[in-house]
């Protein structure tokens, strides 16, 4: 019985053995490729940094590289594991042609999700790259102190990690802020700024990533809303029309980063946005129901009022006349120039409430207590605006912003050339990172 059983055994697998067909390796062969794959490019997700290799000189914090690679490490070990619970149930079966559709379309959803996480590493690899170069590494280092100095109040600091800044193509600076979907399933970690190649070499100008700062930091303190409903109540109690109340409320989602960026450097914002908005006729007085930000000609004008506000009378006054010359309203359409002279109108209203207005959640004080108003007084800024005076101690036992705003006010006065200004800006971002 022993003996005949071992024959039948032997038998019955030679037969199994001849009838399989030729295809059939070649789909073994073909599923084994393909899980070989995704586990090697799901492990490679975690190599980012590896990958990189930043020298010192160049490298991002550690507590910024925690959030990108905790991220990474998540969505690969969970394509790993899929993998391994799906070869483990379905490859031993693979010959039956419902299971073995069952394991392709398993690796196929594995194969969109691990695409969908390489958009997520492609992004920072890209956004990282940038920092190999030991001449834009280290400057773009500066940038990131800016943005944290941005962001160093209210405990915003805190519960916020340090944004990143790099260089994009384009006419101005944005933001990518903690949280907003970089794709359809992966939320950004991490604060992104985008700055204009050419503000490496107008350095004076890096104001514009205070203002990127501020959406990050006014949606940390949950004030968009907040401050929608701030503008809208002031320009009612005043006596608004419901149309230009409106306007201003859904602007405030632009006005208040700007006033975030004037509170970290003063007067300094003001003649750096006028830099920055000086564009054709045409582009000036674009109103909409739907776009966040204020026509260019009001927002300008928001800045001098704020000056004048806080200060009284000064440069800002010069300043306003020669853009109100540059822009006349005569050439507009009576509906739009009517809607452009109230909406000035309603300006010091604006400024007062951005001002003015306590929040309980700030301990019911207003949201300038968060910043050093008292360091920005134009005499100070101005005494220290020469290339002699950047190098006091005064300026610098000075905050980022303070800096920076001299060194804005050191190009307005056109007696240095921004050539010097640039060479001594570029010591000084790259000194901050020790600061």
């Amino acid at each position: 019985m022993i003996v005949a059983a071992e024959t039948s055994y032997s038998v019955v697998t030679t037969i199994v053995v001849e009838t399989l067909p030729k295809t059939s390796s070649r789909i073994n062969a073909s599923l084994l490729l393909k899980i070989d794959s995704l586990r090697t490019r799901a492990r490679l997700l975690i190599s980012l940094r590896k990958m990189l290799s930043l020298q010192p000189h160049q490298d991002i914090s550690a507590e910024q590289w925690e959030v990108l690679e905790s991220q990474l490490s998540t969505v690969s070990n969970k394509i790993r594991q899929q993998l391994r619970l799906y070869t483990d149930k379905y490859f031993s079966e693979r010959n039956d042609p419902l299971i073995r559709q069952t394991l392709v379309n398993r690796l196929g959803e594995l194969e969109v999700e691990l695409t969908t996480a390489y958009g997520f590493y492609d992004t920072f690899m890209d956004i990282l790259t940038q920092r190999l170069s030991n001449d834009i590494g280290p400057l773009l280092r500066g940038c990131d102190a800016i943005a944290a100095h941005a962001l160093q109040r209210g405990n915003i600091s805190d519960i916020t990690v340090p944004p990143l800044v790099y260089c994009d193509r384009g006419f101005g600076a944005s933001v990518l802020r903690e949280g907003v979907r970089i794709n359809q399933n992966t939320p950004n970690p991490i604060p992104v700024i985008a700055i204009p190649y050419s503000r490496i070499n107008e350095k004076y100008n890096l104001i514009s990533i205070f203002h990127e700062a501020g959406h990050q930091a006014v949606v940390k303190l949950n004030m968009v809303e907040l401050w929608q409903q701030v503008l809208y109540e002031a320009l009612k109690k005043a006596g608004a029309t419901p149309l230009l109340c409106n306007l201003y409320a859904n602007w405030s989602k632009e006005i208040v980063p700007d006033f975030w960026a004037f509170c970290l450097s003063g007067m300094a914002q003001t003649c750096s946005v006028r830099d920055v908005l000086i564009l054709p006729a045409s582009m000036m007085f674009s109103v909409s129901t739907i776009q966040p930000h204020p026509p260019s000609y009001l927002r300008f004008l928001l800045s001098t009022d704020w000056c004048r506000q806080l200060w009284g009378h000064g440069d800002w006054d010069a300043w306003e006349e020669e853009w109100v010359r540059l822009y006349p309203l005569g050439g507009l359409d009576e509906t739009t120039r009517q809607l452009i002279k109230e909406a000035r109108q309603c300006i010091p209203v604006v400024s007062k409430a951005l001002l003015m207005t306590r929040f309980r959640k700030l301990g019911n004080k207003p949201i300038t207590t968060l910043f050093a108003l008292n360091t920005l007084a134009p005499s100070t800024l101005k005494s220290m605006a020469t290339m002699p005076g950047t190098s006091t101690d005064q300026f610098k036992k000075q905050p980022i912003g303070v800096q920076l705003a001299v060194f804005r006010l050191m190009r307005e006065k056109r007696t240095v050339r921004q050539a010097d200004i640039d060479q001594r800006m570029d010591e000084w971002l790259k000194n901050l990172v020790q600061k």
